[in-house]
């Protein structure tokens, strides 16, 4: 139990009481577990004397009870008041619990105080529109592209179709390796597809890849050997084709289902687009320190999730930038709850709580959560097309060299390419 004595500000003066049962239970426990441990010459373990354990370990056993008792008081005091403390420690003089008496101490605390949340009316939020019908068609497209097969043409190759190659060995006595590459869906590397683009079978060809400024550069030059080019064929999109991609009965079926799921993902997609909207503005609209003790306790609980047990530099300084922002959201959504009033009645804790969870701490993720929806529910939302600068850059990080498939020779014409150094592809460096 506990009697909040003075409010001063921040700071709160509390005494707390634990019973007499409770702090003999307390002795008894910890003497025994001190006791199962102990070995003296002259006693079994576990068998020595209460008067000896009580002599040599009678100051530790008052400490780890006094330890307890504070912790378990503090916490459920600081719970059920909802209180977070800042990063001062608590002044008071507790003193040492005695068996068969009730142990009481008092302690003042000082008290975090969130500054009043800014920029929780009126946040712009933009949404792109949905255009179901052609979402769904791209859908069905994707399903077609995962069953597609490919049929030997003799043409030049084109977009989609699959390139057949033969790399030069690296040296002599070794195998040409044999690999395909699909023309606009190849990762081999940035320029590749363009070196295979309108060639046929037997075409041959070396290449090197290079940087955006090629002086000084001497990357090994590969020879290739077109083999066959394979067109895609597209499996044709009716009831057969939705029994094979989803076990349906028709297509009309399939097109329901589709339509439904593109829906589900894009209200899921947009629901997190405007939570992480409305997260990341009051996050920059509140540029306060949090308890350093907060950000410190969730940055090793990120840790431990990594399950690495020597985490550099890097990992560390990441976890910890995660956890100051996430304590601070933490923060303001508390606080603006606490401001609009926002209460969490207990059936809805013991509707979500799991056995592990403290009712606190659902209580403060349900509250946050109604407090979110709230500031969603006041947002100026519009439905409006992404502006091409936000799209994302495709190339890599500036600075960063382009590096990408240069053609050297032409073996068919013999022809060398512009700026290249004339080297024939011998094979030079393999594939």
């Amino acid at each position: 139990m506990y009697e909040i004595l003075k409010s001063d500000g921040n700071r709160r003066t509390v005494r707390f009481t634990e019973t007499t049962e409770k702090v003999d239970r307390l002795f008894a426990k910890i003497r025994k577990q001190i006791a199962r441990d102990l070995s003296l010459p002259g006693f079994r373990p576990g068998r020595v004397p209460r008067s000896i354990v009580d002599r040599q370990y009678g100051n530790i056993i008052k400490a780890e009870v006094a330890d307890t008792i504070r912790q378990e008081l503090t916490s459920g005091m600081l719970d059920e008041q909802d209180w977070i403390l800042d990063d001062s420690d608590a002044e008071g003089e507790p003193g040492m619990p005695v068996e068969g008496s009730p142990y009481s101490f008092e302690m003042t605390l000082s008290l975090f105080e969130t500054p009043a949340p800014e920029g929780t009316d009126g946040i712009v939020i933009a949404v792109p529109p949905l255009d179901l019908e052609d979402a769904v068609e791209k859908t069905l497209d994707s399903f077609r592209e995962k069953m597609v097969s490919f049929e030997t043409v003799k043409r030049a190759s084109r977009e989609g179709d699959l390139v057949m190659l033969e790399a030069a060995p690296r040296e002599e006595g070794e195998d040409p390796q044999e690999f395909s590459v699909r023309i606009g869906h190849s990762h081999i590397g940035e320029g590749f597809d363009d070196l295979v683009t309108g060639v046929e079978a037997g075409y041959t060809f070396s290449a090197r890849m290079m940087g955006e400024d090629p002086e000084g550069q001497d990357t090994p030059v590969h020879s290739f050997t077109v083999t066959g080019i394979r067109e895609p064929v597209l499996p044709e999109l009716d009831d057969e084709f939705a029994r094979k991609a989803a076990g349906v009965d028709n297509l009309e079926e399939l097109r329901e289902k589709v339509t439904e799921s593109v829906r589900n993902r894009y209200d899921q997609e947009m629901a997190y687009h405007k939570e992480r909207t409305i997260i990341d503005g009051l996050l920059d609209s509140n540029p306060f320190e949090p308890p350093r003790y907060m950000v410190d306790n969730l940055t090793r609980d990120y840790l431990n999730r990594l399950g690495e047990e020597n985490p550099d530099e890097s990992a560390v300084r990441a976890a910890g930038e995660m956890a100051r922002d996430k304590v601070r959201e933490f923060l303001i959504l508390r606080a603006f709850a606490e401001k609009e009033g926002i209460e969490v009645p207990p059936e809805e804790i013991k509707k979500e709580r799991s056995p592990e969870e403290s009712p606190a701490s659902v209580m403060d993720r349900i509250r946050n959560r109604k407090a979110l929806e709230l500031i969603i529910s006041r947002a100026n939302i519009t439905v409006k097309e992404p502006d091409a600068e936000d799209s994302p850059e495709e190339e890599g990080s500036e600075g960063t060299p382009s590096w990408r498939w240069t053609l050297v020779k032409n073996m068919n014409t013999d022809e060398t390419a512009p700026g290249s150094d004339g080297v024939a592809g011998s094979g030079e460096g393999g594939s």
